[in-house]
C-alpha cells in the first residue's frame, strides 16, 4: 500500500469516527495500532467497524470488503459493519440486514446479497436499538 493510500485511510478512518460521534454521542476513535482483524475504530458498541476510501468503489469491491468485514466481526463475536466513501461522495453503511429485521440468530445471513445499504445516519438508528 502506498504512503499517499495510507495517508487518505487514515484521514478518512478519523472523519468517519467523527460523523459517527456526531450522530450517536458514543466516543468513537480511530484506532492507533491496528492488527490483522480489528476493527477500524474503537468506542462503537457491539460493531466491528471495517471503513474504506476508494477512487470509484464497484458493487464486487463492495462485496469483497463486506467478506473481510464478516470475518473480522466474526472472531470478537460482534456484528459487522461497512463504511465506505468513494471519493467526493459521502459515506455509506452495510450492515446485515437481520440486524434491521430483528432476526437473533442470523449466522446465515452474512452474505452481501443480505446486506442493507444507507447512510450513517439510518445505521445509527439501527445501532442504538442493538446497544
Amino acid at each position: 500500500m502506498s504512503a499517499t493510500s495510507t495517508t487518505k485511510g487514515k484521514v478518512g478512518e478519523r472523519d468517519l469516527a467523527a460523523h459517527i460521534r456526531a450522530v450517536t454521542g458514543w466516543d468513537v476513535q480511530r484506532r492507533c495500532r491496528q492488527h490483522a482483524g480489528d476493527s477500524d475504530l474503537e468506542g462503537v458498541p457491539r460493531w466491528s467497524v471495517e471503513s474504506k476510501r476508494h477512487k470509484a468503489a464497484t458493487r464486487s469491491d463492495i462485496a469483497g470488503w463486506w467478506r473481510q468485514t464478516v470475518m473480522q466481526a466474526s472472531k470478537g463475536g460482534l456484528l459487522p459493519v461497512l463504511f465506505f466513501r468513494r471519493d467526493r461522495d459521502t459515506w455509506r453503511a452495510v450492515w446485515p440486514a437481520a440486524v434491521t429485521l430483528g432476526v437473533q440468530h442470523a449466522d446465515m445471513w452474512t452474505g452481501y446479497q443480505w446486506t442493507v445499504e444507507g447512510s450513517i445516519e439510518a445505521w445509527a438508528a439501527v445501532a442504538r436499538e442493538v446497544v
